[in-house]
């Protein structure tokens, strides 16, 4: 990539938005990284807090620093939460992002929207870009007229339906690190037999993002892992990845999890669309465990938790 093209990620310190923020910069980019309440910091990237919300704000900043591109990772994520919060989650992930997408609009930036494969109702799964949305709860709901918001304030954007997991800079864990710290601790994990997603690494959907702003891509994508796993069968594929005892995993069901809002089944994406575009296909779920493995081994967990004081 030129080192004269600029990208605006949000959610700096989030699970996504700080390993985009990493790999830009790895790639030369002129980044600046936008957090809300926890606080994000790393060498060569300009780091600010600002408030989403705040149209007037946000076009001020795009307008000062006129980047080419913006990743747009902030988010709501909790789904439980947003079930008993609606407004406020349409607030977050739908009104602000319409928001960003008429500034980014203004100061002639692409837009990358990362939108969840949770728009859909399971019933199924394997879902293309040809499907129609039917989200079961309020999380979804929100994140679908996201998706609506940015579309109608740039035609243009890119909108990328995905599920994720990965090392997180905040204290808080992904999947995968909950399934990890369980098994390390000894302890078991319940792992839902009755929901199934294909789940793609925080590293390898950020460098996917990167690659399809800078081939000028846009509308709706999916991206996922080139297979499918039940929550059940991807925690004990952690474990035998990490080493640990897969029988420590515990087959169960949602219904018995005390999950307040309603979980679609099959949220599975067929992200083949994708794949032919770029020119490969995307990762295995194993593959990517492998090298979320790996990235540990590496160090890269350190320097993550460095960039928020951890």
């Amino acid at each position: 990539m030129d080192v004269n093209d600029g990208v605006v990620v949000t959610g700096a310190s989030g699970l996504l938005g700080a390993t985009v923020t990493l790999l830009a910069r790895e790639r030369g980019m002129r980044v600046t990284a936008l957090y809300g309440t926890h606080p994000f910091h790393a060498e060569g990237v300009d780091a600010r807090r600002l408030e989403l919300a705040d149209e007037g704000a946000v076009a001020g900043l795009l307008d000062e620093v006129r980047p080419r591109w913006v990743v747009h990772c902030a988010a709501a994520t909790g789904v439980d939460w947003c079930e008993t919060h609606p407004d406020e989650a349409l607030r977050i992930n739908a009104d602000a992002s319409g928001a960003l997408a008429r500034a980014a609009a203004g100061a002639g930036a692409q837009v990358a929207y990362v939108s969840t494969d949770s728009v859909f109702d399971g019933e199924r799964g394997g879902y293309t870009e040809d499907d129609a949305p039917a989200p079961l709860n309020a999380y979804a709901h929100s994140k679908l007229m996201g998706e609506v918001r940015v579309r109608e304030a740039l035609p243009g954007a890119l909108l990328l339906r995905t599920n994720l997991y990965g090392w997180n800079a905040q204290p808080k864990q992904s999947l995968a690190e909950w399934v990890l710290a369980r098994l390390e601790a000894g302890a078991p994990f319940p792992g839902f037999t009755d929901l199934v997603f294909a789940p793609l690494l925080t590293n390898d959907l950020a460098a996917i993002i990167l690659e399809m702003l800078e081939r000028g891509m846009a509308g709706t994508w999916h991206l996922a892992a080139a297979d499918a796993y039940s929550k059940y069968d991807f925690a004990r594929a952690v474990a035998e990845v990490f080493g640990h005892d897969p029988a420590l995993v515990t087959p169960t069901r949602s219904d018995d999890g005390g999950l307040r809002a309603r979980r679609p089944r099959n949220t599975s994406l067929d992200a083949g669309r994708a794949a032919a575009a770029l020119g490969r296909p995307m990762p295995s779920v194993r593959e990517g465990l492998e090298r979320f493995r790996a990235l540990r081994e590496g160090g890269y967990v350190n320097l993550l938790k460095a960039c928020t004081g951890q």
